[in-house]
């Protein structure tokens, strides 16, 4: 199965979650396993007080395609085909499934100091976090703080 890896970025953290990237399934799309998330802080860090940070991994399901910078995920190995999932990241709009917090549809949701890396990892392939062959279907990256307001930028890693 073809891995893929996919720039998160979101320009300004702010106060409400901001999504830093989401991969969607398309109508001819593979079934999607996420296998690793890397998150952290690229900008200046708020020098008033130590801030935190709070990443958040959702589901979601939409009516269309979200809308953002659209990216095209990196194939790992240089001989594989194009990935057929709809990749955006500095999203201009949040899904709306998953605009308000405390949705039920969190999957990863830790607590994260300005000056931290957080990292997941499945432990083996049973453990990915599957988005399903169904159209417009997808999983984003989301932060929110109360006071740092610079760049959040990561990675997203998974196989079709």
């Amino acid at each position: 199965m073809p891995r893929y890896a996919a720039q998160l970025l979101q320009g300004t953290v702010s106060t409400a979650y901001k999504s830093l990237g989401a991969l969607q399934t398309g109508g001819t799309t593979r079934r999607i396993g996420i296998y690793e998330i890397v998150f952290g802080l690229a900008g200046a860090l708020n020098t008033t007080n130590d801030t935190q940070v709070l990443p958040d991994v959702s589901r979601f399901t939409s009516t269309s395609l979200i809308t953002g910078t659209a990216f095209t995920p990196n194939p790992l190995d240089g001989a594989d085909p194009a990935s057929l999932a709809t990749f955006n990241n500095n999203l201009t709009s949040e899904p709306a499934a998953i605009a308000a917090a405390g949705s039920g549809l969190s999957m990863l949701n830790p607590a994260l100091n300005q000056r931290g890396t957080f990292r997941w990892r499945a432990l083996d392939d049973g453990d990915n976090i599957i988005i399903p062959n169904t159209a417009l279907n997808g999983v984003a990256v989301r932060a929110l703080s109360l006071s740092y307001t610079g760049t959040a930028i990561g990675t997203i890693m998974y196989i079709e």
